[in-house]
Parts: C-alpha cells; structure tokens; sequence
C-alpha cells in the first residue's frame, strides 16, 4: 500500500500544479499541505510510532506523559495550562529519521530517551486552554500524528469542549484515538466502571463506534503510577500494524483533501460555451451595425461576466478581470476592421462618435464588415476566454482523476 499511497500523493501533486490560476490559492494551499505531510510521514521508519497525549487543563496530561517517560520532563499542574509548547519524547534509537517530522510539526522542544525504541510521545497543549493559540496548535497537530491519546479526568470527561470542540468533528479519524480516564485514583473502585461506561456512551454520542477507554492514575498520592503498562501494552499491539494504521490515516487525509478540491472546482465552468459565445458575439456585432457599438461592447461584457459566475474560483476571477476590458477590445477590433484613415487617440473620438450616429446603416455605409469584425473579436476576447476554460477543465480532469484513485483504494482497504 506505501506504493499505492505515493502514487496518490504524485496525483495530488499534479492536480494542484494543474489547478495554479484555475481555484484560489487558499482552496489548494490545505491540499498541498496534506500532501507534503504525508509523504513526510511515510518517509521515517516504519516501526516507529508517534503518538500524541491531547486533553484539557488538569486531565493530568502532563503527569500521563512523565510516567510513560519514567522522568519528570512536564511540567505538571492542575490549574492553568502548564505546556505552553509541545514536548516530544523521541527514541535514541530513531536517531535523526525524525527531525524532519517534527521539525515539519513545528515541535523544537525534544527529550531523547532510552526506553520504548518504537515510541515518540508528544505532549501537546491543553486542548481549552485560555490561550487561543494552544488551541490552535492542538487543532494543526492533530492530524499529522499517527495515534492520539485523549486524556481526560473524572470531572470534565463529559466537558463540551471535547466532545463537540473536538471528537465530533474528528470522528472520521477515530482509528487511530485511545482514550484514558486518567486520576482514577480519585474515584471509589466500584465507580469507575460505570464512569467508564459513561465515557464510553459520551464518545458512541460523539461517533465513536468501539471507543477504547483505558482507566489510568499517572500520579497518585501514592504508590506507582497505575495502568500506563496496559496503556503500553495496547500502544504496542497498535505499533505491529502501524504500516496500515498510518496508511488508513493517510488515506482519509487524501479523501478529506480531494472532497476539498471537488467542491472547489465545482460548477459549471464553460458548458456549451463555444454555442453561447457565438450567440453572444452575433447579437454583439449586429447591435454596431446598427450603430449601437458602445451596447455591443456592453453587452459582451456580461456575457464573459456570466461565465465568470460559472467558473468559480481564481478562473472566475480572472474572466471578471477580462470583462473590465472587453469593451475597449471590441472597439480596437471596430476600428481595426473599419480601416479608419486615422486611428490615433486624437482622430478616435470624432469617428466614434460618426460610427454612433448612423443608426441603422447598412455594413457598406459603415464600412463594417461583420465576417471581418466576429473573427477579430473572436480572436481579441473568445480565444482569452477558451484559454482560461482550458486550463480550467484540465484541472477539473487532473482533479477528477484524483477522486476516482482514492475512491478506488479506499474500496481496497474497506
């Protein structure tokens, strides 16, 4: 499937170069991201998993990741947010294969360790802390990692900012979530079970199928930490199929980018346009035979403004830009074809105004030829405008190819 992944990404690749000046550069910018993080991602050995610790202020988060670190490197608190910065835990075995990763993730605070070889934990900000901008990197970070533990407590493991900040809208990506119930130390033995029934009913609410809610007490009034060896032994079951539990991740990413693109590209971009230009560019030169010449302009204009409704995007864009000018390119292509003895800035305005006044004369007393003007106005706004839908429906094909490969893999692996 590594393969099949990167020939994925290489559509992705070309159906974002292939969309440059047709959809807005913010419309490809997520999409390009994706990509680049995913090939990032299958480029570091495939035993090692990177796993995220995410959860509100006072979860015991922090507490979590110093007890699977065997060391105090978090600071710890139960008040305000206590990790400003994400901490990463990275194997010495892994060596540098990571520092591409990380440096990719924005992650510069680093503990190397000598323990779990197939481990790099994150410890990521408070997921509602007061600082808006930890919650922002918790959102970035999310979908870049391979597993995250949500880290919850026995008071706030129904808190909405969780559930409906959160979980819901991550369900999609609920493969690679674990759940702990950390601080059930505070409970009594025989209430943990139904709290974590209760957890587990909240995440089936949030979309979660077959939540897996593993109780913890990272840091005890006494004794050891309690359940982080399960919490271990689980994560370590999860590393033999990393390789297909990071395809999948990667695969849904490409899914959700390509839905993206879909709906960007959406629209109807040029049906049949080459009919309607005709119609529109016949009804523009009889109106200046008619001596109507500043409608006929006019009225060309709005037709390239309706296809500009129809494309959308950075195409859409640069049609209403077009449109701005098509009146003085019908009126160069005007005077060009009327052969005017003087067509100088000066000389313009006294025959605009003698073309105007004979409404109603004949091609030959205008010295109009229609054949003449329509292929010089085809040439002088239709050929911009094919120009434009081309490289439009070759993004739409690029993009569509796109669709139907993940389409097909997702078929695969389902």
């Amino acid at each position: 499937m590594h393969d099949d992944l990167l020939g994925l990404l290489d559509k992705v690749d070309r159906a974002v170069a292939m969309s440059q000046g047709v959809l807005r550069a913010e419309d490809l910018a997520p999409v390009a991201t994706i990509a680049a993080d995913a090939r990032i991602r299958l480029s570091y050995p495939d035993w090692i998993v990177v796993v995220a610790l995410a959860g509100g202020t006072g979860s015991g988060k922090s507490s979590l990741f110093n007890a699977i670190a065997g060391q105090d490197l978090a600071l710890t608190g139960g008040i305000r947010p206590m990790t400003i910065r994400p901490l990463a835990l990275v194997p010495d075995a892994a060596g540098g294969a990571l520092d591409g990763l990380l440096d990719a993730l924005g992650i510069q605070d680093r503990v190397s360790h000598e323990g779990l070889p197939w481990l790099c934990l994150i410890d990521l900000p408070d997921n509602d802390s007061v600082v808006l901008d930890h919650r922002q990197q918790v959102q970035i970070l999310l979908p870049k990692v391979d597993m995250v533990i949500w880290v919850t407590d026995p008071e706030k493991y129904r808190d909405a900012s969780l559930h409906a900040g959160h979980l819901t809208p991550l369900a999609a990506r609920q493969e690679q979530f674990l759940f702990v119930l950390n601080q059930v130390d505070r409970l009594e033995p025989e209430d943990v079970a139904r709290v974590i029934a209760d957890l587990a009913a909240a995440l089936r609410e949030d979309g979660i199928e077959a939540p897996n809610v593993i109780p913890t007490a990272a840091s005890p009034g006494s004794g050891p930490p309690m359940g982080t060896d399960r919490l271990l032994a689980r994560l370590e079951l999860l590393v033999r199929a990393r390789r297909e539990t990071v395809s999948r991740k990667i695969l849904v990413d490409l899914g959700e980018a390509t839905a993206a693109l879909v709906a960007a590209s959406s629209g109807a971009g040029g049906v049949e346009f080459e009919a309607r230009w005709q119609a529109a560019l016949d009804g523009s030169v009889g109106l200046t035979l008619d001596g109507n010449m500043a409608d006929g302009g006019q009225e060309l204009a709005e037709f390239v403004r309706s296809i500009a409704a129809e494309a959308g995007g950075e195409t859409g864009d640069r049609l209403r830009d077009l449109a701005e000018d098509v009146p003085s390119r019908f009126l160069g292509c005007v005077v060009d074809v009327t052969g005017s003895p003087d067509d100088t800035a000066t000389a313009r305005p006294s025959w605009w105004q003698r073309v105007r006044g004979r409404a109603g004369e004949t091609a030959g007393e205008t010295g109009l030829d229609a054949g003449r003007l329509a292929l010089a106005t085809d040439g002088a706004v239709g050929d911009p405008i094919r120009e434009l839908l081309a490289a439009r429906g070759e993004a739409h094909a690029a993009i569509a190819d796109l669709s139907l490969a993940v389409g097909e893999q997702q078929r695969r692996v389902s």
